[in-house]
């Protein structure tokens, strides 16, 4: 669609446009014209985001975008919701009830005539505790819960000041921009009601909130015990285990012994080649020094001479002395001492003797090679001794070695349970000082805090009366416009020459205006002869003027399309050019629209196929300029293809004010592949807008003003 075809359609239906608009302005000015005065009141609420922090983190803050974000959702979500909501109200209606006398900072008179309407004498005085709001709360809570089907059970359900459902209808919450406050908003039609509510769903909301964040800590305290008792018993069973395992194998130091065990096989082997050379060593001075004792027998034999003879020295002095004590002793002890000065030179003798033998031939005393020997031989012994004690503690330290080694595995892997233990236990400790943290912190702060408290609405809200007649007028006037339009788009009828080409597929020679509809300023007689002069030209283009008569067919495929009348306007024209026409029409044209110069035949026998030739005789015969020869509705009737064939031109006449379907498309379409002849299209009962864009501008009346608005548009 155009614009101008849209601005046509919109000044066709402009009274309808302009009508239904006032019709409602009128209609929402009266019934918004008792709206009740509307009161708004907010708070904005510090959210303090850094108090949603990990127990066992620290303390550290997470906050990012999406943090951020299902923060304020579950904080929109906890003020909005209808445990909160509840609570208010129940808090407001204790507040009302405990009021004597109507107060218009608290409750107004009328609000307070119709809580007595509700809430009979008998059960206010069950409820209220005079001059006692929270008792009173705690009542009205218990009595609701005692008697689900209660008046206070209709008013938290239907009331316009205590329903739930009201109240959340009414309460707005929003971030305030990119910052950490958020702003809650009440309206409502009393300001004393907008007021409290508001206060008393803040106090809820902080107080379930709160709520949430210590039963939160408090399951995080109880979890951390648990855990802790669990990693405790874990550790302490792990330990038992180690030291266990310790104490059978006797184990003080794994390390160390190991390392200890490691060095003394060590320094066993070094003692034992030591040993070994020591042994190898004597040995050979043994044999060395062994080859010395070969005259020992004689050495003993003048050992032994010599102390035979010390013995007889002795007994000889012991005479001596005896002798001494004599007084006739002189020769015999003269005698005594001559034998014993004889013993000792003979003593004398033999140990020059015996030392001669103890001299070894490399010098050595035969004494010190004596005691070299024992040394040495005592020194073998030693060595032989050690070297079996070696061998026993060399067994010894390899079995231990062998049974000491499978323990490390062993002893790691219990190790490494305790240590494990002992960083999960230390881990669940942490965790449980941070909750204990948590927990003193939400005692000692709030989570949240009121930067505005709410405040009483002293002046309602601007009235929204002039929004809503101004808004409901323009909105009806663009729904109605938009209707027109739908409808235009809507409308099945083939309406304008362009969707007459479209859906036929042939050019339009012409068209007619729906006379019904022409307004008076319309120059009718002008317009008509303007008409049929355009068809006529069109036309024109495919008569041949050289031979006479001109067979013109004219046909349709439905009903009430308007041949007749079409062909008789056309007919006068032709007869005021000083030619003569033949005119065939079907019986079954009505009486009324039927004239003298019409000769009527029977179309279900004269279209038959075998009467080709008696129409061509009567075209021959008929002396006329042209012959119009007008066909029935072919829906209805056979179609002579042969005799629209001898035309020169077939006109197919279409009303715009008929719909055109697809089963009229596909028999039209069949009528295209038959004939021949050159096929046009003749559109009747077009409005004027469509016939303007066919024709031009349709000769009427016009003011300045709309002659020159025309020329803007076209």
């Amino acid at each position: 669609m155009s614009l101008k075809q849209m601005i046509r359609l919109l000044l066709k239906n402009f009274w309808l446009i302009i009508l239904v608009p006032l019709v409602v302005a009128v209609g929402v000015y009266f019934l918004a014209k008792n709206l009740p005065m509307r009161f708004e009141s907010s708070a904005i609420v510090f959210t303090n985001p850094t108090s949603d922090r990990g127990v066992n983190d620290g303390g550290a803050i997470r906050m990012d975008f999406y943090t951020s974000n299902n923060l304020f959702d579950n904080l929109t979500l906890l003020l909005r919701s209808r445990e909160t909501v509840t609570q208010a109200s129940l808090r407001l209606l204790a507040l009302h009830l405990i009021q004597k006398q109507p107060d218009e900072e608290v409750l107004s008179m009328e609000n307070f005539e119709e809580l007595k309407k509700h809430i009979d004498d008998d059960l206010r005085s069950k409820l209220v505790v005079p001059n006692d709001l929270n008792k009173t709360h705690l009542r009205i809570s218990e009595h609701l819960q005692a008697n689900p089907s209660s008046p206070v059970e209709y008013l938290l359900r239907e009331h316009p000041h205590y329903g739930v459902s009201n109240i959340i209808k009414e309460l707005f919450v929003a971030r305030k921009a990119s910052s950490d406050m958020m702003e809650v908003t009440y309206r409502t039609d009393d300001a004393a009601n907008c007021y409290y509510t508001l206060k008393f769903i803040t106090e809820a909301f902080m107080e379930r909130y709160s709520g949430i964040k210590e039963a939160e800590n408090i399951n995080s305290i109880l979890y951390f015990e648990d855990q802790l008792r669990i990693a405790q018993m874990k550790l302490r069973n792990a330990e038992a285990e180690l030291k266990d395992f310790m104490t059978e194998h006797r184990i003080l130091n794994y390390y160390e012994q190991g390392k200890y065990l490691d060095i003394a096989k060590l320094e066993h082997e070094q003692d034992e080649e030591r040993s070994r050379r020591i042994l190898s060593g004597t040995m050979a001075n043994l044999a060395k020094i062994e080859g010395l004792f070969d005259g020992f027998d004689q050495r003993q034999s003048i050992i032994n001479e010599i102390s035979e003879t010390q013995k007889e020295i002795v007994s000889k002095q012991l005479e001596l002395e005896g002798a001494q004590l004599s007084r006739n002793g002189q020769d015999l002890r003269q005698q005594l001492t001559g034998e014993i000065n004889q013993l000792q030179k003979k003593i004398e003798e033999k140990s020059t003797l015996l030392f001669n033998n103890s001299i070894s031939l490399e010098g050595l005393q035969r004494r010190e090679a004596l005691d070299e020997w024992l040394k040495l031989k005592l020194t073998y012994e030693e060595q032989v001794q050690a070297l079996d004690v070696m061998q026993e503690r060399k067994q010894y330290l390899q079995d231990k070695i062998d049974e000491f080694a499978p323990l490390g595995a062993e002893l790691k892997r219990l190790e490494r349970e305790v240590s494990v233990s002992e960083s999960q236990y230390l881990s669940i400790l942490h965790g449980l000082n941070m909750a204990y943290l948590k927990k003193y912190d939400l005692e000692m702060t709030s989570p949240q805090k009121l930067i505005d408290e709410p405040f009483f609405p002293k002046k309602p809200l601007p009235s929204k009366k002039l929004f809503l007649v101004v808004g409901g007028m323009f909105g009806s006037g663009f729904f109605t416009a938009s209707l027109v339009v739908l409808f235009f788009f809507l409308d099945p009828t083939v309406k304008s020459a362009k969707h007459a080409e479209k859906l036929t597929g042939l050019k339009v020679a012409g068209g007619w205006a729906n006379e019904k509809l022409l307004p008076r300023s319309v120059m009718k007689e002008t317009m008509r002869n303007q008409l049929i002069t355009q068809f006529r030209n069109h036309l024109n283009r495919f008569l041949d003027h050289s031979s006479k008569p001109h067979l013109i067919v004219f046909y349709s495929l439905s009903d009430g399309s308007g041949k007749t009348f079409l062909i008789n306007h056309y007919i006068e024209k032709i007869r005021s050019l000083n030619q003569t026409v033949t005119y065939y029409s079907p019986d079954t044209t009505p009486a009324t629209t039927r004239t003298n110069e019409q000769q009527p035949y029977d179309p279900s026998v004269d279209l038959l196929a075998g009467q080709t030739q008696r129409w061509k005789s009567r075209v021959d015969n008929c002396g006329s300029d042209y012959f119009f020869l007008e066909l029935p509705n072919l829906s209805e009737f056979d179609a002579n293809y042969e005799l629209m064939n001898l035309s020169e031109t077939c006109i197919l006449v279409l009303s715009a004010a008929q719909s055109f379907p697809e089963g009229k498309q596909t028999a039209l379409a069949v009528i295209r592949e038959a004939i021949t002849s050159p096929h046009l299209v003749w559109l009747n009962r077009m409005t004027t807008d469509e016939l303007e864009d066919l024709h031009g501008e349709i000769p009427k009346k016009r003011t300045k003003i709309r002659r020159w608005a025309k020329s803007l548009i076209s």
